[in-house]
Order: structure tokens, then C-alpha cells, then sequence
């Protein structure tokens, strides 16, 4: 369960992704729906873009059964696959000039690391020279 959730937020995390799997649903919904029902393709893709949309216009609705699954799970794909891709718009509109890229925070926190190598080796290095006296911060010696 955890491999399909994981899955599900990469495809979310990817605005091109998400938008790919939207259409592949609209169109597998389409193509399920047109041999179902026995409608045109090119009304069978109307039905499945105003199904997602949560249009619903009403000018085409399934009579069968299967029909009808194929509507409820069209359904549930279009709320999220929308909410996602609007959600995405959404983050880079409102993204300012200040945010960090994830590279810039990667490389941030590598910075980082390193800083905190030199300063442990400092500390090193004056506990050495005090021969050991506790810190150098608490050494009287090492301040001069």
C-alpha cells in the first residue's frame, strides 16, 4: 500500500505527470464508456471531460450498470485528478522569489555539514593546544 501511496504523491509532485495521468483517465473513461454504452467516441470523451469536471451537463448519462461504475470511478479520478492539478498551478503561482529550490536546500545542508565538520575540528585543535583542559571556551589560557 505504501509503494501505490508513495507512487501516487510523486505523480502528484509533478505537474506534466499529473496532468498525463488526468487525460489517461479521461480517455480510458471514454473508451470504457463508448463500448458500454455504444456511443460515438467523440461523445464518449465529451461525457468523460464534463464527468471530471464535475460539469455534468447531463446531455449524456450511463444506462447500464457497468456503465455506472465506469461513471462513479470516472468521478473520483476527475475530484482528485482536478484538485491536484489545480493544487500544483496553485503552488507555483503563489511560489515568491524567496523560496528555496530543493537544490538550494540540499546544498544549503550540505554547507552545513561541512561548517559543523570545521568547527568540531576547531574544537579539536584547541583542546589539543590547552593539552586537554576542557574547552576552549572555558579555558582562561585560551583566551589569552
Amino acid at each position: 500500500m505504501t509503494r501505490v501511496v508513495d507512487g501516487l504523491i510523486a505523480c502528484a509532485n509533478r505537474t506534466p505527470l499529473a496532468i498525463g495521468v488526468y487525460l489517461g483517465a479521461v480517455l480510458a473513461s471514454a473508451v470504457g464508456v463508448s463500448r458500454l454504452e455504444h456511443w460515438g467516441f467523440g461523445d464518449s470523451v465529451w461525457w468523460a471531460f464534463v464527468t471530471t469536471t464535475t460539469v455534468g451537463y447531463g446531455d449524456l448519462s450511463p444506462a447500464t450498470i457497468p456503465g455506472r461504475v465506469i461513471a462513479v470511478l470516472t468521478m473520483f479520478a476527475g475530484i482528485i485528478g482536478i484538485g491536484v492539478i489545480v493544487g500544483r498551478i496553485a503552488a507555483v503561482v503563489i511560489r515568491t522569489h524567496d523560496d528555496f529550490t530543493h537544490e538550494e536546500q540540499e546544498e544549503l545542508a550540505a554547507d552545513v555539514d561541512e561548517q559543523l565538520k570545521l568547527l568540531r575540528q576547531i574544537q579539536r585543535d584547541l583542546r589539543t593546544a590547552t593539552g586537554g583542559r576542557g574547552s576552549a571556551s572555558g579555558s582562561s589560557r585560551a583566551r589569552g
